[in-house]
């Protein structure tokens, strides 16, 4: 684990505070159909049906996507107390990767006490790694909860 420097523990634990929370106000933006995702795809959709091409559009969304993320929708909290019965928590499901340089990322949070993660890359492709992926993950989440004192 790469650690977290003492001296800068707490500068740290705040600006992760500050992220969450922006984190937390563009994804609820977005669910809301506020979030630029939202715009770019009805930029899309408009375009194809007026037959109008863009360059604007064909350069943005041409870009590749070498990390694509979701999560898994999670219904077990109301169907099982997870933590009186850790053994029927489900996984999840994941996807590949949308770029061959990619990795394809889903995660479920599954109760107070766990998240899983899905990463998948292509094999053929030199560069990727999803097992030192995943680990990354591991040492990240591990980094913040020392942060957080958990």
């Amino acid at each position: 684990s790469s650690g977290i420097n003492a001296e800068y523990g707490e500068e740290c634990k705040a600006l992760m505070t500050a992220a969450v929370e922006r984190h937390t106000t563009l994804f609820k933006e977005s669910m809301c159909g506020l979030g630029v995702d939202r715009h770019m795809f009805c930029l899309y959709v408009v375009s194809k049906y007026l037959g109008e091409e863009s360059p604007f559009l064909q350069e943005v969304l041409s870009e590749p996507w070498r990390l694509s993320t979701s999560q898994t929708p999670y219904g077990q909290g109301t169907h099982t107390d997870v933590r009186k019965f850790p053994d029927r928590i489900s996984a999840g499901g994941g996807f590949g990767p949308v770029a061959d340089d990619g990795y394809g990322v889903s995660y479920i949070i599954a109760g107070e006490d766990n998240i899983f993660f899905h990463v998948s890359c292509k094999n053929a492709y030199p560069t990727t790694n999803s097992k030192k992926f995943a680990a990354d993950i591991k040492e990240a989440m591990s980094d913040i909860r020392k942060l957080f004192g958990v």
